[in-house]
């Protein structure tokens, strides 16, 4: 079972014609039917514009250490929305708000085995690493609180923040060269050697493991400490929480661990907005004695009942069994680098729309991805070449009005590389 997701309709199939057979394309390079004049220019308009655009997306991962290694690409994980002609602008197909985020992400799909996510509906962005710095500079701190599950999301988390797929989840200056070699690229997150170095905290966020409720009095302690660090501050401390296996599916353990950690952070009297993370799917290679108890029937009642638990407690929740669900797994319950980093982009875009209070912030960056100033280097050359992409695509497709395009786009190129970069 899944999420309610749509069939994508199939597009209408061109009929094909038989040489010899006279058919609209022939007809007209025979002359035989007049040409439109501005069709042709405005298909290579677009598939210029659109190749522009899509050689700067595969440049996503390239200063990325280890992306060739690894073996991961960005449209290996990502597809980002195509501004279609019925639509306005890009940006409209982003999602607008808070509920229809979380359902797009919780509720889409894949359109094959081990291809990218497609969210339902509408879609989100894949932030740089800048953007996603300056959506923690929102909060005081950032908590991920959770079993293993979790822990592979924030160490995925911390390699799109260090810009090293390789060993972005470790702690590199404690480990031997033979070791960093050993533990590159997905070994960082199977191998029980590797995981032994793995990151776990930072000056603006942490993750605290815990695989029961009550959980243990020092974890208390740290979490207290978190909450009473900045005691004039007016930003809020996110909280990313989970419990799934490490608790074999508990719903009492799992609403149990809600009110725990709600209940401290409401002593506190901070700003304290959770998200609640639901379990993955489990994967084809997951053991037999296992099915029953956590084979996906289990986690998919899980899965729903306790969003229905975190949404009675005025907390936002995020399924992960639909993004899993067509997904490999080397061991039927944990997922590789292509399914973490995913996960750990769609929390932390969840975390700029729900976490914070300021919708319009979002949309401001949603919408700089057509043209607004951006907040790092690369969505600044991103919206250059899309621009300059349209200039020459727009002239060539009106050239009437080629000189004032020209003129007006360069223009807002020339605005663009004055912005200052954080």
């Amino acid at each position: 079972m899944a999420y309610p997701f749509p069939r994508f309709a199939s597009a209408p199939q061109t009929p094909q014609y038989l040489k010899g057979i006279e058919s609209p394309s022939s007809a007209r390079c025979r002359g035989l039917e007049k040409p439109r004049p501005h069709a042709t220019r405005w298909i290579v308009a677009f598939v210029g514009a659109l190749a522009v655009c899509g050689t700067l997306w595969l440049s996503l991962f390239n200063h990325f250490e280890g992306r060739q290694d690894c073996g991961i690409a960005s449209t290996d994980i990502y597809v980002p929305p195509i501004a279609r002609p019925s639509t306005d602008a890009k940006y409209t197909l982003y999602c607008p708000n808070r509920a229809t985020l979380l359902e797009a992400m919780s509720g889409g799909g894949r359109h094959g085995f081990d291809t990218p996510y497609v969210p339902v509906g509408c879609h989100f962005r894949w932030y740089s690493t800048l953007e996603i710095c300056m959506i923690l500079d929102r909060f005081d701190s950032v908590v991920f609180l959770g079993d293993e599950t979790l822990q592979h999301v924030y160490s995925a988390f911390n390699m799109l923040l260090r810009e090293n797929i390789a060993l972005g989840a470790l702690r590199q200056w404690d480990m031997k060269e033979s070791e960093r070699e050993t533990c590159r690229c997905a070994n960082q997150l199977t191998r029980p050697e590797c995981l032994a170095y793995s990151v776990t905290d930072s000056t603006s966020h942490l993750f605290i493991a815990i695989d029961r409720s009550p959980a243990p009095e020092d974890l208390h302690t740290t979490f207290n400490s978190i909450l009473t660090r900045e005691l004039d501050s007016y930003k809020p401390i996110a909280v990313i929480h989970s419990l799934s296996l490490a608790t074999s599916l508990s719903w009492p353990t799992a609403t149990s661990s809600m009110d725990e950690w709600v209940t401290l952070a409401d002593i506190s009297q901070k700003n304290v907005p959770f998200l609640w993370v639901g379990p993955n799917a489990a994967g084809h290679l997951k053991p037999p004695s296992q099915i029953l108890s956590q084979g996906n029937n289990a986690l998919w009642h899980y899965t729903i009942e306790m969003a229905k638990e975190a949404e009675s407690r005025a907390l936002d929740a995020l399924g992960m069994y639909n993004l899993t669900l067509q997904a490999g797994s080397w061991d039927g319950s944990f997922y590789g680098q292509k399914v973490v980093l995913v996960q750990a982009m769609m929390v932390r875009h969840d975390g700029c729309r729900v976490l914070s209070s300021n919708i319009a912030d979002y949309a401001t960056l949603s919408r700089s991805s057509i043209g607004s100033p951006a907040s790092s280097q690369h969505s600044m050359q991103y919206h250059k070449w899309v621009l300059l992409g349209a200039t020459f695509g727009i002239s060539f497709a009106y050239r009437p009005t080629k000189s004032f395009l020209h003129l007006a786009l360069l223009h807002k190129v020339k605005r663009l590389r004055n912005v200052r970069m954080l």
